[in-house]
């Protein structure tokens, strides 16, 4: 069998997938040029629309290093280095010129045509019968939420932004044609772009993942493509977190958190998505008595360089990787730390180095560590230089050895367990929930749910933590949240052995528990907005560098309608740095103003 794709979609990445699992013995994939295409040839069957949505993929991949920089070097964990050109200055600096080549939207174009390319052959394929129902529904929906995850990221960075939905057949013709120019939000409050972006989102027939049955589901060189895939209802919850439609948010995030049904008795059900104390992802010492026995061999740091096996899966929600045999080139590796051209931000290294680790034993306390060993795991130092680690595992060790000089792998981390969790959070705190939202980022469900705590919740003490659970106590009205009348926020954590049971979220620990750091204490008269400063400060010491940045500061900024916010947050970074102290505050001035958003230029 014979597949010819137009030059419009990327070959570069179906090298990656191979492809030879979806058929018994004939080669699938064979890219000819544009001159030599049959227009006929291109969209036939079921496979033909699989190598069409690997295509899109591939093209997508060249926005990694676009997508890190924008939302990192913006925001206030990421900062230049001596060996930054001027463009990355002008990022970090916030005084961009329409000239910056990290500003081109062409590159986020290209893959809209793709899709709307695809989109518009997959319904033809449908109507004549080349697809199924099912096979149709899945893959249309599958390029639809990838673009409107690019449209969002548009939105976010130029805040107002033609919104395209047509195929073209040059990218040059958008210059002339006349679209809609949707603002990411607008000063009375309305939030055009998202509205039109949940609308079409909601309006898809399948936003489940891929099942199991579906010929892209694979292992093929080495790779299992389950996560390489967007989650949409990831993305509508996003979507729903900037429209201010907090309880769908929430329900849509849950709906991945219970990726594997209501009840089961599996590791997976127990582990998946619930940032489980069983998962092996945490941080651990090989000698209690030694605060230098940090494990860097397992745990939390091993997540971004492990390969396919349980807590890989348990972790990971949409991952791509980088291949060494295949384009586009990992970019990241001369980013971070062949030229050096960013670094973590002097900020960003306070914030971890402010955090306090313990040690216990028999659930009690023998030791107090200050530091949080994500900032350590994150980034190493090196020659002298401060390098982030996160995405260069695959290349080379903490310590600067590369383990092949030859080999860029690696990977593009997009969505994970705790970006689900942390979401989800602001979503509950935002919709009378803060109890729950300060559960899953600190100690867990078990943790807030216990009426043994000894203080309650939101004036956390050490004593808390180190509360010691009593398996064979009654524990029918503890450990849940089962009062709760709207399902989603319906959580059942108990535990015990007389009579034993293990209810789905017994194991989960929350996210500064993995971590290995004491719960985060609140005012005695808390309210919503700490909470909130809460998650997006947890945010930041967990998800650094991985693209979730200056989105997490700008809704928070839109949504209090304080530009004070994110200027602040700025400001302190730039304050704080050895390059650009001098610009920090003629930046905090620009952002205080609300001017956030880049110059959009063809």
């Amino acid at each position: 069998m014979k597949l010819i794709l137009s030059k419009s979609l990327s070959a570069t990445f179906i090298g990656i997938f191979s492809l030879t699992a979806l058929t018994s013995c004939k080669k699938i994939v064979d890219v000819q040029p544009r001159d030599a295409v049959d227009q006929t040839q291109m969209y036939r069957n079921v496979f033909d629309a699989d190598a069409a949505v690997i295509g899109v993929y591939g093209k997508f991949m060249n926005l990694a290093k676009q997508y890190v920089v924008l939302n990192e070097l913006r925001a206030d964990l990421m900062d230049i280095t001596p060996n930054s050109d001027s463009y990355l200055r002008q990022l970090s600096e916030h005084n961009v010129t329409s000239d910056n080549p990290y500003i081109n939207p062409r590159p986020f174009y290209e893959v809209i045509l793709n899709c709307n390319d695809v989109l518009a052959n997959f319904t033809a394929m449908y109507q004549q019968k080349k697809l199924k129902q099912d096979e149709y529904n899945q893959r249309y929906s599958d390029i639809a939420a990838i673009r409107t995850w690019i449209y969002l990221q548009l939105g976010i960075h130029f805040g107002k932004i033609p919104y395209v939905t047509n195929p073209l057949t040059h990218y040059e013709d958008l210059k002339v044609i006349q679209n809609p120019v949707l603002e990411l939000a607008t000063s009375s409050g309305s939030h055009p772009l998202i509205d039109t972006l949940v609308n079409f989102m909601e309006s898809l027939p399948y936003t489940n993942d891929y099942a199991s049955s579906t010929t892209l589901i694979t292992a093929v060189d080495g790779y299992n493509t389950s996560k390489f895939f967007i989650n949409k209802n990831m993305l509508l919850g996003d979507l729903y977190l900037w429209s201010g439609q907090y309880g769908k948010a929430a329900t849509a995030f849950r709906k991945v958190m219970d990726i594997n049904g209501p009840s089961g008795n599996t590791e997976q059900f127990y582990n998946q998505y619930k940032v489980s104390s069983f998962n092996n992802a945490g941080v651990s010492y090989s000698n209690i008595n030694n605060t230098a026995s940090l494990v860097y061999s397992d745990g939390w740091r091993y997540l971004f360089e492990r390969g396919q096996d349980n807590p890989y899966n348990y972790e990971w929600i949409w991952m791509l990787p980088f291949d060494k045999n295949f384009a586009p080139v990992n970019p990241f590796i001369d980013m971070f730390y062949t030229n050096y051209q960013v670094a973590p931000s002097q900020a960003a290294i306070d914030n971890w180095n402010s955090q306090v680790q313990h040690v216990l034993v028999n659930n009690q306390p023998i030791s107090s560590i200050p530091g949080d060993a994500r900032g350590w795991f994150t980034y190493s130092v090196i020659g002298g230089r401060p390098v982030i680690m996160k995405y260069l595992y695959n290349y080379m060790n903490s310590g600067g050895g590369i383990i092949d000089p030859l080999s860029k792998q690696g990977k593009w981390f997009l969505e994970r367990a705790t970006t689900l969790h942390l979401h989800f959070a602001e979503a509950a705190n935002r919709d009378n929930h803060s109890k729950i939202a300060y559960a899953l980022v600190n100690r867990g469900l078990r943790d807030a749910y216990d009426s043994l705590q000894p203080s309650p919740w939101y004036t956390d003490s050490i004593g808390k933590i180190y509360h010691s659970y009593s398996q064979s106590r009654d524990v029918t009205n503890q450990e849940n949240t089962l009062g709760d009348l709207n399902p989603t926020y319906q959580f059942d954590a108990r535990q015990g052995d007389a009579p034993g049971y293990r209810m789905p979220w017994y194991r989960n620990q929350g996210i500064r528990a993995r971590a290995n750091l004491f719960a985060v204490k609140l005012p005695a008269t808390d309210s919503v907005t700490n909470v909130e400063n809460m998650i997006v400060d947890e945010s930041g010491l967990e998800l650094a560098y991985e693209g979730q940045r200056w989105s997490d500061l700008l809704r928070i900024a839109i949504r209090r309608n304080d530009p004070n916010y994110l200027a602040d947050k700025v400001y302190q970074k730039l304050s704080k740095s050895g390059l650009s102290s001098g610009a920090a505050i003629t930046a905090r001035g620009k952002l205080q103003r609300g001017d956030w958003f880049l110059p959009f230029k063809w």
